[in-house]
């Protein structure tokens, strides 16, 4: 009997620790979870077009063999965590597909893939700032002692910086971290804990030409803008920091700070 009672009790906890999720609430989820998708979908791809960018710059064919063996190494420990990355990427893309999302269990296992998912997003971009350092000595030779080379190898460790910043700063948010912070708020206020009030703000020029797209063409207008504004951002830190870097040569060719035919020379030696 004591048995029976107890296992009727195990029962009924679980019961409650599992509530059905309303359909309303259901719906309410899956909005953001369906963006979500989507976004995870056009990284993708726009991973898999620029991948062949990674091999440009490695200089594969130096006189240096330590240059080719340390070259081959930083593209294996790159694709080394680039799978790893998209391993757990996957992992995610195949919950949110999931439809079965009307329980406690489900909604909390969400909460957490999202969250420790954002972590691993974040932590993934940071892991370049390593190989980016060990990148830019290969691009000099390890040799500081030559003319300009210590500048060469402080602007392309600055551009990956910049880069890296920009993607942790406005790429994570716009792609994946305002829609977390949805499913993340809803599943608290289904638990009955206290949310933040949602704060009321600005839509970027990002979020209303996606607007746009999306009433023009549907989902696929979302993945359309997000390429726009890939491409259209990358253009635009090239052309910025191209023009900078002009702008820095030229003054400093002026104040006869910077010696442009060793400038060129140095420049040459990296080609």
């Amino acid at each position: 009997m004591e048995l029976e009672n107890f296992k009727e009790l195990w029962d009924k906890d679980n019961r409650q620790d599992l509530p059905e999720i309303s359909l309303e609430k259901q719906r309410e989820i899956h909005s953001p979870m369906q963006m979500l998708r989507i976004n995870m979908e056009t990284e993708f791809w726009l991973m898999v077009i620029t991948m062949p960018m990674l091999l440009i710059g490695f200089p594969f064919a130096a006189s240096d063999t330590n240059i080719v063996i340390i070259s081959a190494f930083v593209v294996a420990l790159t694709l080394a965590f680039i799978i790893y990355f998209y391993s757990r990427f996957l992992k995610l893309y195949k919950i949110l597909r999931k439809s079965g999302i009307n329980t406690n269990y489900d909604l909390f296992n969400l909460k957490t893939q999202l969250l420790i998912s954002k972590e691993i997003y974040i932590a993934y971009y940071i892991s370049y700032i390593p190989l980016a350092f060990l990148l830019s000595l290969i691009k000099i030779n390890f040799h500081f002692e030559i003319t300009y080379n210590l500048a060469i190898f402080g602007i392309s460790f600055l551009i990956t910086l910049m880069l890296v910043w920009f993607i942790i700063k406005y790429w994570i948010y716009y792609m994946y971290g305002r829609y977390i912070e949805d499913v993340v708020r809803l599943v608290d206020e289904l638990n009955g804990l206290e949310v933040a009030p949602k704060k009321k703000r600005q839509n970027s020029w990002f979020e209303r030409s996606q607007r746009f797209f999306m009433n023009k063409f549907g989902l696929k207008g979302n993945i359309l803008n997000t390429i726009i504004w890939f491409v259209s951002v990358y253009i635009f830190i090239i052309i910025f920091l191209t023009l900078v870097l002009l702008l820095f040569i030229i003054i400093g060719v002026k104040l006869d700070c910077i010696d442009i035919h060793l400038l060129q020379k140095a420049l040459n030696r990296l080609n």
